[in-house]
């Protein structure tokens, strides 16, 4: 896969960003419970072919955190995993937001005409693949598909559980840690699935999820917090910002399971 150039942070958010090893995208939890949920949703072809590409008897959830990962070694991968989508404007627009295509959008979109077309090395193909299960999580990240750092609230102070962090780090990781171990967020993210109408949620494409993962930034991401120097999240706003992050990580597997069964009908 073509190498591009990181993407650029404000100067707000990058004072917090170099404090931490990397911004990719839920924590290793989300993204093992994004992972785990979408096996149990796939097609048993495609679970062969998972098997075909990673070994038999192989499951996603094994490559769930590689692309994170993967940022260590090639920090060049970091941009790959977020867009940025100026305020007042009515869609997403690839040639304004991702001109050089190397966003979230872009990537899974790359990634899994790599693996839907297997048309190069084994080698590729095997590293668009677990790129994918990454970044078919990270599309859903409310925060990696927000404003830019001028113009959103991710560097904003919250307090979770006695914890002071950044709102990114929030949503990040800090709401799944508030809802306890990865088999209770698991659990609940299955709950969901089996609530919702996997049909409707299938529908789109990868530019009008990554709209909506962006409205739920800008309608219920920012909107948790106030323009104080702190702002406590408890009671109504913290239940609806956990549920909000249970529906994501549901869509994410929905979504991924969905792109692999129709990769390898």
């Amino acid at each position: 896969m073509k190498l591009s150039a990181p993407r650029r942070y404000g100067p707000v958010l990058a004072a917090w960003l170099a404090s931490v090893a990397t911004v990719s995208g839920w924590s290793d939890q989300g993204h093992r419970v994004v992972a785990l949920a979408a096996q149990e949703n796939l097609s048993e072809n495609a679970k062969k072919r998972v098997g075909y590409l990673l070994g038999k008897d192989a499951a996603l959830v094994e490559v769930a955190t590689w692309a994170n990962d993967l940022t260590t070694e090639r920090p060049e991968t970091e941009a790959w995993h977020s867009i940025t989508i100026p305020p007042n404007v009515e869609g997403l627009d690839l040639n304004r937001d991702c001109p050089l295509g190397d966003c979230v959008t872009a990537k899974v979109r790359e990634c899994i005409g790599v693996v839907r077309l297997a048309i190069r090395s084994r080698d590729e193909i095997v590293e668009a693949f677990k790129m994918l299960v990454g970044l078919a999580a990270d599309m859903h990240q409310p925060l990696l598909n927000g404003y830019p750092p001028a113009h959103g609230k991710e560097g904003s102070i919250v307090v979770l559980d006695g914890v002071e962090m950044p709102l990114f780090d929030a949503w990040d990781r800090g709401l799944l840690g508030h809802m306890g171990s990865e088999e209770k967020i698991l659990d609940r993210v299955r709950q969901r699935i089996a609530a919702a109408d996997k049909e409707l949620w299938t529908q789109g494409t990868y530019r009008s999820w990554t709209w909506e993962t962006h409205r739920v930034a800008t309608e219920r991401a920012y909107p948790s917090v106030g323009n104080s120097d702190k702002t406590v999240l408890e009671g109504p706003s913290l239940d609806t910002a956990a549920e909000t992050v249970i529906e994501q990580l549901a869509k994410s597997a929905v979504r991924l399971a969905h792109m692999l069964d129709i990769a390898w009908p």
